[in-house]
């Protein structure tokens, strides 16, 4: 069970993050080719009926993948999202701003699609503003990635976002300085407010998400900050001192990095976790064949709590009034790394 814990991310959570990615590369191209479409773009390879029927396959596909991508996100129980958080853009338990607009874009997009399809029983106007909105959905799917994304800070994350959002840009700005031609002062200001944003994306970007502390600062419940600055990015170092226990016991507030290994026997499996931050302290957590589990942390040798725990996606154990969870990684070296979570049972 500790073993299953340690391995970290279930299929459905890579199946969650390769669709995101996959939805926001297809929304941009489809993006793009509402740009030429707009323009009546042809070549002599590439006849103008390709881009437009290209332009609507590539948006079905697009809500193909995101409903992908809703739906791991709902199944893979490390986030604990509900069917609601898909459909209501406010109050998700997992950085609720930035999957807020993830729903958002979504909707926006599914519009698009639905009036496309029903655009023979909708008057051209009514069409043509509802199409509109696909400028609108980019940027916030944009904005979700970016905020909620776990590979924000991968170099092939960076890479598909820079070109997603240099290709749009750059077809923007061609789109308008080629049309409409009596309107120069709108045209001109269209393309500055264009390169400004991006230019604007990128230094929040570099300012926020990039940045160490993010996962914490963007709503990650503090139980899901595991792993230590390397899996979750929320910034913890051995240099952020603990709480002084009370009366030697476990205090509330911790987010500790962990770091220790992995025994297994026929009857049990035990990991043995020294804290970074303060090496006295020591947590072991042993699950039993029969599926039950115990959590024991110990300072200098003695004991300070031992109790039942809950081995899932994470650890999680009651230490008299003091809410213990810990989350732990297998690294490729066979260690294991982890993060220790605390805080007062009535939070």
């Amino acid at each position: 069970m500790v073993a299953a814990a340690a391995s970290a991310p279930t299929p459905f959570w890579y199946a969650t993050r390769g669709s995101g990615y996959a939805a926001l590369v297809l929304l941009s191209a489809a993006v793009v080719l509402g740009l030429l479409t707009s323009v009546r773009w042809q070549s002599p390879r590439w006849p103008r009926f390709l881009t437009q029927a290209l332009h609507r396959n590539l948006s079905l596909m697009v809500v193909v993948f995101l409903v992908i991508h809703i739906a791991t996100s709902i199944i893979d129980p490390f986030a604990h999202l509900s069917v609601r958080d898909a459909i209501v853009p406010i109050g998700a338990p997992y950085r609720p701003l930035w999957l807020g607009l993830g729903v958002i874009s979504f909707e926006l997009v599914l519009a698009i699609v639905v009036t496309s399809l029903l655009h023979r029983h909708l008057g051209w106007r009514a069409w043509q503003l509802v199409h509109l909105t696909a400028y609108v959905s980019w940027p916030v799917a944009v904005l979700h990635g970016i905020g909620t994304g776990t590979d924000t800070k991968t170099l092939w994350a960076l890479f598909l976002v820079i070109v997603c959002v240099g290709a749009v840009a750059l077809t923007l700005v061609w789109r308008l300085t080629v049309g409409w031609p009596r309107w120069a002062l709108a045209r001109s200001s269209g393309i500055v407010l264009s390169l400004a944003s991006v230019i604007a994306l990128a230094a929040w970007t570099a300012s926020g998400p990039l940045q160490a502390g993010w996962a914490k600062a963007s709503g990650t419940p503090g139980n899901l900050l595991a792993g230590g600055s390397s899996t979750a990015g929320n910034g913890s170092s051995a240099a952020s001192p603990s709480p002084s226990p009370p009366n030697g016991g476990l205090a509330a507030g911790l987010n500790d990095p962990l770091s220790g290994g992995l025994e297994q026997s026929a009857s049990a499996e035990t990991v043995m976790l020294t804290d970074q931050t303060d090496p006295s302290l020591q947590v072991t957590i042993m699950a039993n064949a029969d599926g039950s589990g115990s959590l024991t942390v110990t300072r200098s040798g003695t004991r300070v709590c031992s109790a039942p725990a809950t081995i899932r996606q994470s650890v999680t154990a009651r230490c008299g009034a003091v809410l213990v969870g810990v989350q732990v990684v297998q690294q490729a070296t066979g260690t294991i790394a982890g993060t220790l979570v605390t805080q007062a049972s009535g939070q």
